[in-house]
């Protein structure tokens, strides 16, 4: 038998050293930044060339016709003249420009007039005075909007350029979109909600006192004290489809009926009534609300609903348990009544639902008399989602139960507002709390259910506003 020879053994491939690829992809990207850089700079040197040809009507190196008597949009600021045939280019002149991918230095086109004067004219391409592109404002304002604070967007905003804002100017940056809460509560509403839900989240702020100090360096500062504050939310919902849109906000003194129905009459001017498809209000029935309900008339008919999560929690507040009960037993005993309690709202109908309610009160009444009272009071107030549902049917029309019990959407969209407000901690102005409303509403598309990237949808609101 003729024996066959082994196979050469085949050496492995090189191994590269870890630390040798990443010195020779940095050398790549720095390659790629200097090319980006170069990019951006012969980009927007061109287009403000380009606004100077479309200023003056002729190209570069073509004569200009002094007979021409077009007056444009620009001004010397020797002579005063306006006639573009007075016009001409005259040099270059340097000027840094931050974009969120470089920091660059361009070279700015000024426009001469014929007797030797400057000429003032804006350019569509540079904003007067700025340094910074439009796409770093965005950015710092998409940034605030995910949540993340000044100091580290800050960071994030310096990857591409190397260049770092000042903690002033990017909350000046952000503090920009505190312009569109006017225009949010401003004119009539674009849809009415068959129901509103009705809630309020607490924030802090800082709030000058009047008083003035020394601090440690001898400089004179005005003394601020801490405040909390309410945001009353009215959040709307279709019952037929479950579409979920917020209508208004408030910033309140307090949680009271004066706060609330400061927001309740401006939804009432805006046009939301029983007349316009308003049935039903939805809340956790505060006394500062309620008495604000009686006060604003939105019409026949339109009714108040308690909400059914927040008599629950009231009732498992209240279980108090036996003496000599531990703390493991006293939390299974508030377990068991808040599920008896619970069962009480799953009957088909209203004779069923009173029906359960019996006997949960036969059932607890004598081990928790406090949890049973909280039950029952106003009782009657949990079940008025009947009332619109069956109203609903003989109109023909087929409503979401789970749209009509309780505020439990609306506390979903507070968790947004309670994460932007850990994140800043303690809001310094009102013009920065309405910065924070509006990104986390445009973030979480709370206002619309569109499709486009919500920081192009805050953008354009900007321009508008």
């Amino acid at each position: 038998m003729m024996r066959v020879a082994r196979r050469a053994k085949v050496s492995k491939r090189r191994h590269v050293e870890p630390r040798s690829r990443r010195e020779a992809q940095g050398e790549v990207q720095r390659r790629i930044k200097e090319g980006i850089a170069r990019l951006v700079e012969e980009a927007i040197e061109e287009a403000l060339a380009g606004d100077v040809t479309e200023l003056l009507g002729r190209a570069k190196g073509e004569r200009r016709d002094l007979g021409d008597r077009t007056r444009v949009d620009a001004c010397c600021n020797r002579c005063s003249t306006r006639y573009r045939s007075a016009f001409s280019r005259g040099g270059f002149y340097p000027r840094t420009l931050l974009t969120f991918d470089a920091w660059s230095e361009i070279w700015v086109p000024p426009v001469r007039c014929s007797c030797g004067g400057m000429v003032d004219f804006e350019f569509v391409h540079l904003v007067p005075y700025g340094r910074l592109w439009f796409d770093v404002e965005e950015r710092a304002r998409e940034l605030a909007g995910l949540c993340i604070s000044l100091r580290d967007g800050v960071e994030i905003l310096a990857w591409g350029s190397g260049q770092t804002l000042s903690i002033g100017t990017m909350n000046r940056l952000v503090n920009r979109a505190g312009n569109l809460a006017k225009a949010f509560h401003a004119g009539p509403l674009e849809r009415i909600p068959a129901v509103v839900m009705l809630d309020g989240v607490w924030l802090k702020l800082l709030e000058p006192t009047g008083e003035k100090y020394t601090d440690k360096k001898g400089r004179v500062r005005e003394r601020l004290k801490m405040r909390k504050f309410p945001l009353l939310v009215a959040y709307g919902v279709d019952p037929k489809s479950g579409e979920r849109w917020l209508i208004d906000w408030e910033k309140g003194r307090e949680e009271d009926s004066e706060s609330w129905r400061t927001l309740l009459m401006r939804l009432q001017a805006r046009g939301l009534s029983a007349k316009g498809g308003l049935s039903l209000f939805v809340h956790d029935g505060s006394a500062g609300l309620g008495k604000a309900l009686e006060l604003v008339y939105f019409g026949e008919g339109v009714e108040h609903q308690r909400c059914i999560f927040h008599k629950l929690q009231n009732v498992k507040r209240d279980v108090v348990g036996e003496e000599g009960m531990r703390q493991k037993e006293r939390r299974e005993r508030r377990a068991e009544v808040v599920a008896d309690a619970a069962k009480v709202y799953r009957g088909k109908d209203e004779r069923q639902i009173r029906q359960r309610m019996a006997q949960f009160r036969d059932q607890w009444r004598e081990r928790e008399p406090k949890a049973v009272a909280t039950m029952e009071r106003d009782f009657d107030q949990t079940l008025v989602y009947l009332k619109a549902l069956a109203a609903a049917g003989r109109r023909g029309e087929q409503w979401r139960v789970e749209c009509l019990r309780t505020t439990s959407p609306l506390e979903r969209v507070q968790r947004h507002f309670r994460h932007k407000a850990r994140q800043v901690t303690i809001f310094h102005a009102d013009k920065g709390v309405d910065a924070a409303i509006q990104l986390v509403i445009a973030h979480r598309h709370l206002a619309d259910n569109s499709s486009q990237p919500w920081e192009q949808l805050l953008e354009e609101a900007l321009l508008t506003a």
